[in-house]
């Protein structure tokens, strides 16, 4: 059931953000071995199907500020948002794109370029975010030196929708299946989504430029890692 509502977070003002490039923060990787017409759920670590390991109850607001109840979790193959309905089945949920912000358990996460983003930290109208992004890679090729180049883009897996519309990801062919998560540490400004570079962080707080550079070459920060980001932010807005 959906309610109006006039706020979900005083943070976000407004959600209409640009598309981003960014840096992977943190990879995790491995490899599976799949046959014919195997579901990628049935094979992938469950720490790659699920951002949590149990469903919990979460709010969504979307752009009309109305909001949907239910028990929910982030499916990260696809980014997309699951719920257990009446019938103790697994759903996904519908016009999700039209979604501005998401509160799952402790968590809460805005909706940008059809991706869940999960906010870390807050100071003001300024964010520290966190995104999850899941890639199976279903072709291999030999890069230089005999390594396996592990790059292949994602159109060798079929998107079969079942009688209820939930989409489900089947491979093609018996292979060995390189996967990958990678988390992606980005500063919000209440519009946009931004690179932790350290160029980032001087536009972010202009004012501070110099300390800015002091603690990241006193404390040997690497801001391509999420939680040295992290803890920049916090020197900056504790």
């Amino acid at each position: 059931m959906k309610r109006n509502v006039l706020s979900i977070i005083s943070i976000i003002a407004m959600l209409l953000l640009c598309p981003i490039v960014t840096q992977a923060q943190t990879i995790k990787r491995g490899m599976v071995e799949a046959a014919i017409g195997t579901d990628l759920n049935e094979i992938l670590p469950d720490d790659m199907i699920y951002m949590y390991k149990e469903f919990q109850k979460g709010t969504v607001l979307f752009h009309d500020r109305s909001t949907a109840d239910g028990i929910m979790n982030i499916y990260l193959p696809g980014s997309e948002l699951h719920f257990i309905d009446a019938n103790k089945d697994t759903l996904q949920m519908k016009n999700q794109n039209a979604a501005r912000l998401l509160s799952i358990g402790p968590d809460t996460y805005l909706r940008h370029d059809k991706i869940w983003t999960r906010i870390i930290a807050t100071s003001g109208a300024t964010a520290l975010c966190l995104r999850s992004v899941v890639n199976v890679h279903t072709d291999q090729k030999i890069g230089a030196y005999g390594t396996t180049d592990a790059t292949s883009a994602i159109s060798s897996v079929d998107m079969i929708y079942d009688m209820d519309g939930n989409r489900s990801e089947r491979l093609k062919s018996l292979r060995r299946i390189p996967y990958s998560i990678a988390h992606y540490a980005l500063l919000y400004d209440g519009e946009k989504l931004y690179n932790t570079s350290k160029r980032n962080f001087r536009k972010f707080f202009p004012d501070r430029k110099t300390e800015i550079d002091t603690y990241i070459k006193e404390h040997k920060l690497n801001l391509s890692t999420a939680r040295d980001a992290l803890q920049l932010y916090q020197f900056l807005t504790l």
